[in-house]
């Protein structure tokens, strides 16, 4: 079974311009959600939800985020075919648990494991 890329987060280094853009340009209805720097779109029928929130490091960049019925699993099958975790798994209350990977060849990638009973 594929494991489908999910949700979507844009890192930008200027929040406030991105945000204006994405709402302005497409009608998005930015939200925060969690923390009040971390924004989300919610997706529809057609679309998935996406996240906007700073870039930690100042680089821009989309990271697409792949749903797993696992994260223990998906971590070590990264490891297994020569990805590296760079994030280890953390919990998002209510939402589950993440963590970011980088393939073999430097495309970063994260994984969610849905656990709305995650604290």
């Amino acid at each position: 079974m594929t494991q489908p890329v999910t949700y979507l987060e844009i890192n930008s280094p200027d929040l406030a311009a991105s945000s204006a853009f994405f709402e302005g340009a497409f009608g998005w209805r930015l939200q925060p959600f969690a923390v009040p720097d971390y924004l989300v779109a919610p997706g529809d029928d057609r679309g998935i939800d996406t996240g906007l929130l700073a870039s930690r490091d100042g680089a821009p960049r989309a990271v697409p985020v792949i749903r797993v019925p696992s994260l223990g699993t998906a971590t070590a099958r990264v490891r297994e075919h020569g990805g590296t975790v760079v994030v280890e798994p953390f919990s998002i209350a209510g939402v589950g648990r993440g963590c970011y990977v980088l393939d073999p060849a430097g495309v970063l990638l994260g994984l969610h494991e849905y656990d709305p009973e995650a604290r």
